[in-house]
């Protein structure tokens, strides 16, 4: 067994262990280091690769990942789904009399009818519930998804008044 640094520092030159270790080991690559530039929002491996979280620790306030928390697909999907409830209680609402209270929705009704004013709703919530979803790691983006979901519960709990109060 070698008893000092030289000695080991031979053995492992003898053993071919040197040329594994060398500090130019770890510097050849075949191409640039991928890892120079940020994570793609969107890779091949959207939703089936294994990017769960931080890998380094400058990565820590905004990142990419292709695996999401069960916590961030209730909100999304809460939202959709809530989304989709408003629709259709706007919808009931609207028929028994009732206006539509937002100016932007208000138009698309005019413009569009009962069919455009639903699409364009839906397709908005979807595109911005994937939106924040996507960027669910970044800062703060969880917080406003659980705001924004807490706002739908509230809204929900506004339909139901509503339909208490016009008897259905």
């Amino acid at each position: 067994m070698p008893s000092s640094a030289s000695e080991t520092a031979r053995a492992s030159e003898a053993s071919g262990a040197a040329d594994f270790f060398a500090p130019d080991a770890t510097t050849r690559r075949l191409g640039p280091d991928r890892r120079q530039r940020p994570t793609r929002m969107l890779s091949r491996y959207w939703l089936r690769g294994r990017r769960r979280g931080v890998r380094r620790g400058t990565d820590k306030q905004y990142i990419y990942v292709d695996r999401y928390t069960k916590a961030e697909w209730i909100y999304v999907i809460g939202i959709v789904l809530m989304s989709l409830a408003d629709l259709l209680l706007t919808l009931n609402y609207l028929a028994n009399g009732g206006e539509e209270a937002n100016p932007f929705m208000r138009w698309t009704i005019e413009w569009g009818g009962t069919l455009g004013f639903a699409g364009v709703k839906m397709f908005l919530t979807v595109a911005g519930a994937l939106f924040l979803l996507i960027h669910a790691r970044f800062r703060r983006v969880r917080f406003f998804m659980m705001v924004l979901f807490g706002g739908y519960v509230a809204l929900m709990l506004y339909h139901s008044y509503l339909l208490a109060r016009t008897g259905g």
